[in-house]
C-alpha cells in the first residue's frame, strides 16, 4: 500500500501593519500608509494575503460600545474580495481614503453602512474598491474577536 504525503498549506503567522483606516469621517487621503512592523495573526484566522489596519473613528462601534472601536487593530484578508451583504470590508474610496464599512443595501442599491447609527450609508459606485473582508479586530490588546455577519 502506498502512502502519499500531502503537505499542509503554509499560512503566514504575521501580517503587515499598513496604517490607519477611517471608521468614521473619511481620513485625509494625504496621510501616509507606511509599512510598519508585522502583527501576529491568531491561528484560526491565518490565511495568505492578510494585512492589519488601525481603526480611526467610531462609525463601526455598536451603540452598546462593542464592535470596532477607535484604535482597534483590524485584520483584513486581502484575497477575500467576494462581497456579501452583512459582512464588514475595507474599501478604498475614489480619493484614496481607506474606510471600514459593512456592505448592505440602501433603497435597493449596494451601500457602505456603519454599525454606529449616527453615520448614514454611502452608496457604492464604480470608483470604490474592495480591499478585502474584515476577519477580526482586537480592541486594546484584549484578544481577537471575529467580525462576523451582521444583518442590517
Amino acid at each position: 500500500m502506498l502512502n502519499f504525503f500531502i503537505p499542509r498549506r503554509y499560512a503566514p503567522s504575521r501580517a503587515p501593519f499598513i496604517g490607519s483606516a477611517s471608521a468614521g469621517i473619511p481620513l485625509d487621503p494625504e496621510s501616509p500608509f507606511a509599512t510598519q512592523p508585522h502583527v501576529p495573526i491568531p491561528l484560526g484566522f491565518r490565511r495568505h494575503g492578510m494585512f492589519v489596519v488601525q481603526a480611526d473613528g467610531d462609525s463601526m462601534t455598536l451603540p452598546d460600545g462593542s464592535g470596532i472601536t477607535h484604535g482597534s487593530l483590524v485584520l483584513v484578508h486581502g484575497r477575500d474580495v467576494l462581497t456579501e451583504r452583512g459582512h464588514c470590508y475595507a474599501f478604498r474610496l475614489d480619493d484614496g481614503t481607506l474606510v471600514l464599512k459593512r456592505l448592505n443595501l440602501y433603497q435597493g442599491r449596494p451601500a457602505l453602512h456603519s454599525d454606529n447609527p449616527a453615520y448614514g450609508p454611502l452608496l457604492l459606485d464604480a470608483g470604490i474598491r474592495n480591499l478585502g473582508r474584515v476577519y477580526a479586530y482586537n480592541v486594546a490588546g484584549r484578544g481577537w474577536v471575529s467580525s462576523g455577519y451582521r444583518g442590517l
